[in-house]
């Protein structure tokens, strides 16, 4: 699929530790259908944290890149 350069949309999620940054960004894509499930941080089981040190810590170590497809617009 080809996207229209006016089309794309490129958001960054910054914020200091423990305030819902990776929940945020699961739910964004969980609310524009890229994922068929809400994963939760406590659960292991969200999109975005991925390294095994990431799930045992509950926290995020790595930067992650994530995108959905939202109203004709392209959101990296």
């Amino acid at each position: 699929m080809t996207i229209e350069v006016g089309k794309i949309r490129n958001v960054g999620v910054v914020g200091h530790g423990g305030v819902g940054k990776t929940s945020l960004v699961e739910a964004l894509l969980f609310s524009a259908g890229a994922l068929t499930r809400l994963g939760k941080v406590d659960d292991g089981s969200t999109t975005t944290d991925f390294d095994p040190d990431e799930i045992k810590r509950k926290i995020s170590i790595n930067t992650s890149i994530a995108y959905c497809d939202w109203k004709g617009h392209r959101v990296n």
